[in-house]
């Protein structure tokens, strides 16, 4: 084959423009990777602050309203009730039942609850408010009072069901459920569950809690330890309703305080796998996985704690009357601070206690964290206070200088890159002779190599691959029928004439000719070639005529004379006489 030089040398330069555009890219590539890192590698808090004061970020409002809200149960009407009210200011108070022992439906909303009050009260019925406590009538004013106090309310919107024992508010982002399940007079539980579930499924804002009086009988103390599932009876369970849409969950009627580690399943308690290792001090919930809160510590009495419900592995922290009374009568309430600082997914709570100097008994974080297993209550945090201190310098016009920062660092760059270019020429080739043999022109001298021998041996073996040997002594017909004969075809490729090698059979003359009635031939060893080992014989026995379609073959071969026992039939030969030496022309 013969080699075009111009071909070869296009393909060189082909190799290296790809090697040198290659590296070109790979260190484009590189910058461009270098200058995205800088521009977003994670700033710390202090780095994302620059020179703002914590007192400047603290007093900018950002994020959802903060608002304190007060969970108080089983307080009574006595004037000691006042106390745990009075341990702290808060935006909204929810009572979970319970407002007086003696059936007086009007000493609580006359003697304690304030009447020129600045905070939002929600309340909801307990069994002694019930029917079968104070009968039908004293039952309806209770109910009565409940509802036009929260009628006073000027932020929670609420709504109540026909019959005035359950309800729903809608105060700032939070969502809050009243139901009086197991309360006597009120709705029957099937009708509560509807209520719950028309009123929960689907519901939009960040927070929600459920809120009765009673307990299903895994989450109390043991003051009566034979109670049941006095809220969910036999049927669903009110409280897993709640968890699924991951509601936080209070109750009071047992006179303690207690909360539950977050649990994925209440009807038969299962403690969160992600609470496994419990940090008293946080809490993450999430839909599916949510915290029960009892408090009956409210001012009327405390009680004891015991059996096998205060022993409970799911309690995280208990509070009651104490094995020498000494809590008898430090009673208390428990208040919680939701949108911590602005962050709708973070809330404070802390149990507060009636004349002890004490700290508080259970403070506890709430974070509200979809994905607890990827995402730490930290990041929470985190990601909250970096968009409040993006939203104050946009408020108030501040620059990041991180990003000049970089966008500096890439001028810089560019800048160093075009002092180089315009330097001198003595200068560029003093830099050239330093720099001849760096790992970049090594890598491209060594790929311009390696492409010349794969392309040198590409050329050699395709130039041996289109040469061929033809030993005319090899070449072996097979299968080769009677009465055909063959030809080679002439086939045009690419415009140019070529041969085919291969066998097309030829059409052979009938020969008809008289041949005598009797007639033997017999080839002896007396021949040129020694054919010693072969004893031919051709036997006409027809009396009249012969005929034959054998053909000579076009191909003058050794193996195929031999091997086809070849006699020639022309009707020249016919008239010839046959000896021994006679037809040698046609071997």
């Amino acid at each position: 084959m013969k080699i075009n030089k111009i071909n070869i040398l296009s393909t060189l330069c082909f190799a290296i423009n790809q090697i040198s555009q290659s590296n070109a890219q790979a260190s484009s590539q590189n910058q461009t990777q270098s200058i995205s890192q800088t521009q977003t590698q994670p700033q710390s808090i202090s780095q994302a602050k620059g020179s703002i004061t914590d007192e400047q970020l603290n007093s900018f409002k950002f994020g959802s309203p903060q608002f304190r809200l007060a969970i108080i149960g089983d307080s009574g009407s006595e004037s000691r009730a006042k106390k745990p009210m009075g341990l702290s200011t808060y935006d909204a108070l929810l009572h979970l039942g319970d407002f007086d022992y003696s059936c007086k439906p009007d000493a609580y909303f006359e003697n304690i609850l304030p009447s020129s009050r600045s905070f939002e009260f929600m309340g909801i019925l307990g069994n002694h408010e019930g029917a079968s406590e104070c009968g039908d009538d004293g039952h309806a004013k209770f109910k009565s009072n409940v509802y036009h106090e929260m009628e006073k309310n000027k932020e929670a919107k609420c709504e109540f069901s026909s019959s005035r024992c359950m309800w729903v508010c809608i105060y700032k982002n939070m969502r809050i459920l009243g139901l009086t399940a197991g309360v006597n007079g009120c709705d029957k539980r099937d009708v509560q569950l509807s209520f719950l579930k028309s009123h929960l499924e689907g519901a939009t804002e960040d927070w929600k809690i459920c809120a009765w009086h009673f307990y299903d009988k895994y989450f109390h103390t043991g003051k009566y330890p034979d109670d049941g599932n006095i809220v969910s009876g036999s049927g669903e369970s009110f409280y897993d309703y709640c968890r699924k849409q991951g509601a936080i969950i209070f109750s009071a009627h047992d006179h303690v305080y207690a909360r539950t580690r977050v649990m994925s399943q209440f009807s038969d308690p299962t403690i969160d796998k992600f609470d496994s290792k419990p940090d008293e001090n946080i809490v993450q919930i999430r839909e599916g996985a949510t915290i029960d809160i009892l408090n009956g510590a409210g001012g009327w009495e405390m009680y004891i704690e015991q059996g096998k419900h205060k022993d409970f592995e799911w309690w995280q922290k208990k509070y009651a009357k104490g094995s020498h009374n000494e809590n008898e009568h430090k009673y208390g309430g428990l208040f919680c601070n939701f949108n911590v600082g602005g962050n709708s997914k973070k809330a404070y709570c802390e149990f507060l206690r009636v004349g002890s100097d004490e700290k508080p008994f259970d403070t506890f974080t709430i974070y509200k964290n979809a994905s607890p297993g990827n995402v730490t209550y930290s990041q929470i945090d985190d990601e909250f206070i970096n968009e409040k201190i993006k939203a104050y310098k946009i408020e108030n016009n501040i620059v990041d200088e991180t990003n000049n920062a970089v966008d500096g660092s890439v001028a810089k760059s560019m800048n160093t890159k075009d002092n180089s270019n315009n330097s001198n020429s003595g200068s560029k080739d003093n830099n050239n002779n330093g720099t001849l043999f760096t790992r970049k022109n090594i890598t491209i001298g060594g790929s311009v190599c390696a492409a010349l021998v794969v392309i040198g041996s590409g050329v050699l073996i395709f130039s041996k691959s289109n040469k061929k040997v033809t030993d005319d002594t090899k070449l072996e017909i097979k299968d080769r029928q009677p009465n055909e004969g063959y030809q080679f075809n002439a086939v045009n490729i690419n415009g140019q004439n070529s041969y085919d090698d291969s066998f097309t059979l030829l059409p052979t003359p009938e020969v008809i000719s008289p041949l005598p009635e009797q007639f033997s031939f017999y080839h002896s060893n007396s021949m040129k070639r020694d054919y010693g080992n072969y004893d031919r014989k051709l036997e006409l026995e027809s009396p009249t005529s012969y005929t034959t379609n054998d053909s000579i073959p076009l191909v003058n071969n050794k193996r195929y004379r031999d091997n086809n026992n070849y006699f020639p039939s022309s009707s020249s030969s016919r008239n010839k006489q046959y000896n021994n030496n006679k037809y040698d022309k046609y071997w």
